[in-house]
């Protein structure tokens, strides 16, 4: 992980899997219902993918009996490579007004993929922290879905 600034996170990290599979995670409701959230259950995705085309996330903190909803546009799909999308946050406060942008590139090395993600555009440095960890979460419970690993406890 790589903090450029207060408004930029970037992750790298290699998955092992081709690139082909590692971007399909990112296309569909189902997938993505298996690898997003840390510390919480998803309990409604859905997802229209195509640029222009928009995405909900909601998952539920059993912890703390909160629930967060992220909702986003496409802006940009490059198959296998690239798929860019709007991110905000659905009634937070610390999110009004704020829209954050998350890129994520995918590039062959072999039987592997490496998968690059950038994330702009975040209201505080506080938030930026907190999207680093749930980001490294999310990307161990995608490299246990690819590698049928029983995913990590948040």
């Amino acid at each position: 992980m790589t903090i450029t600034d207060n408004d930029t996170l970037e992750l790298t990290r290699l998955f092992k899997a081709p690139r082909e599979r590692v971007f399909a995670a990112f296309t569909t409701a189902e997938s993505m219902n298996q690898w997003f959230g840390c510390g919480g259950k998803v309990t409604t995705c859905t997802t229209d993918f195509r640029v222009g085309g928009s995405y909900r996330l909601e998952t539920h903190q059993p912890e703390s009996g909160e629930t967060f909803s992220v909702t986003g546009v496409y802006r940009e799909i490059e198959p296998p490579a690239k798929v860019a999308f709007t991110w905000t946050y659905e009634a937070d406060e610390d999110w009004a007004g704020c829209e954050s942008v998350v890129t994520v590139e995918f590039i062959a090395s072999g039987d592997q993929t490496e998968l690059r993600l950038t994330h702009t555009g975040f209201p505080s440095a506080e938030s930026r922290g907190n999207h680093s960890q749930g980001w490294n979460t999310c990307m161990e419970k995608m490299d246990a879905l690819l590698t049928g690993q029983p995913a990590p406890a948040c």
